[in-house]
């Protein structure tokens, strides 16, 4: 297989830029940032939480585990959580399943009822793609479910008939694989069936959640006899840090009880500002976050880990070439905040200006067009309290304009959310620098 070589053209750097893409392990654009975010001790806690000590290999899973995984939008959550699940999957005691929201369901309008049948959909598909076949007492409770709450119902007496196409040769995990798929196209695009369908499940939950876990136990049984050792079945759940803020309160606060009816280990992606809404507390394993790369520490001195990492990033999506010197690709790392997505809007809007090469000027001409995209973000008062936090880095406060500013990027968190510090472009805005001035003015 060749070697990878990175872009060297503007165009072809600029077509490649796919902010919502996640990285495979394997991908040669892949960096490993642990060192940089120091997550080498997320990854640890994350185990542990689960049941497994890497260390010594011990294996003790809880009966359920729900875990909420925080960071920043953009900042890596995916790829890092599917380096996680090889990690895992490499132990022989976990089945990951990774269920990816944003592809299969509506991230605009979502209901646990949608989420409940994309894991279902999922786990047949991780089944029959890793060649690991059920009993038949494990896919029966879900038949029934479907036989007597769904095909039953004149509503939906269409979708069990294009379901059931085929006959006997779609029974057991065929016609369940069937089953979901349809489920979920349902949910994303068909709004014939979604509420009726939403509504069925809502009045059956028990039974369905009860034949869901029975699925999943029998998954569990199947994958242990084929590995020779215990196995879990781990849901890895991509997007859910993408939904609307209404929705996103729904899932992990109103329908809490819901999740937790499922006998599984479950990890869901989540941005940082949920961490500090009152409605979670006690309710999910809602405490490990990815930190964001750290270019600095809360001192403000220099850490070369950070800054290696985020070059290495950036020189992965173009070729060294393409810049004038070493002092564009640091004023970019710099801009960025230590925020990949951010360091890649950098680099998009530089191949936007550029003719030929990156240099001097076209760096600072994407630096000022990334701060103009925060200042309508920005309110009046949010640069004030921006530079007071500025000031004093390890305030960890919590108010709505906290959150808020979290979620637009705003405000980034470094070391797990013992301090922050403002975007770095937005200290190039007019607005910031006279509240810098009235803030010492004051004091």
């Amino acid at each position: 297989m060749p070697k990878y070589q990175p872009p060297s053209d503007i165009l072809e750097v600029l077509q490649r830029i796919e902010f919502e893409e996640a990285l495979e392990p394997d991908d040669p654009r892949r960096v490993d940032t642990r060192e940089a975010r120091g997550s080498q001790k997320t990854l640890d806690r994350l185990a542990r939480k689960l049941g497994f000590l890497m260390d010594s290999g011990r294996f003790l899973p809880p009966a359920q585990k729900h875990i909420l995984f925080f960071g920043h939008v953009g900042t890596g959550k995916t790829t890092e959580l599917k380096a996680y699940a090889a990690h895992l999957k490499d132990s022989g005691h976990f089945l990951p399943v990774e269920v990816d929201v944003p592809g299969i369901l509506d991230r605009n309008n979502l209901q646990y009822a949608d989420l409940l049948m994309a894991m279902a959909h999922a786990l047949l598909e991780t089944l029959t793609r890793e060649g690991i076949a059920l009993r038949r007492d494990g896919v029966k409770e879900l038949e029934t479910w479907f036989a007597e709450k769904v095909a039953t119902r004149q509503e939906l007496e269409e979708f069990a008939s294009e379901v059931k196409a085929g006959g006997e040769l779609t029974a057991g995990v065929p016609l369940l694989a069937k089953l979901f798929a349809k489920f979920s196209l349902a949910f994303k695009a068909n709004v014939t069936y979604k509420e009726e369908l939403r509504r069925v499940i809502r009045n059956t939950f028990t039974q369905l959640a009860d034949a869901f876990n029975r699925l999943i136990l029998s998954a569990e049984d199947s994958v242990k006899k084929k590995r020779k050792s215990p196995v879990r079945v781990l849901f890895v759940i991509d997007g859910t840090d993408k939904l609307r803020s209404e929705d996103r309160r729904r899932l992990f606060a109103e329908d809490t009880e819901l999740l937790l009816t499922v006998n599984t280990l479950a990890i869901y992606t989540a941005p940082i500002a949920l961490k500090y809404e009152d409605a979670l507390v006690g309710r999910l394993d809602a405490d490990l976050v990815l930190p964001m790369v750290k270019l600095q520490d809360a001192q403000g001195k220099r850490c070369e880990p950070g800054w290696r990492a985020m070059r290495e990033i950036l020189l992965k999506r173009a070729d060294r070439s393409l810049f004038d010197g070493e002092q564009e690709i640091e004023r970019l790392i710099e801009s960025s905040g230590g925020h990949p997505r951010e360091l890649l809007r950098l680099l998009q809007l530089c191949c936007e200006f550029a003719e030929a090469r990156i240099d001097a000027g076209v760096v600072e001409r994407s630096v000022a067009q990334l701060a103009s995209e925060y200042r309508r973000l920005l309110q009046p008062d949010d640069y004030t309290h921006l530079v007071q936090i500025d000031r004093n880095p390890l305030d960890v406060g919590n108010d709505e304009s906290i959150r808020r500013l979290l979620y637009c990027l705003a405000l980034l968190e470094y070391n797990d959310g013992t301090w922050r510090r403002s975007h770095p472009v937005i200290r190039t805005l007019e607005g910031y620098r006279r509240a810098v001035a009235a803030v010492a003015t004051e004091t």
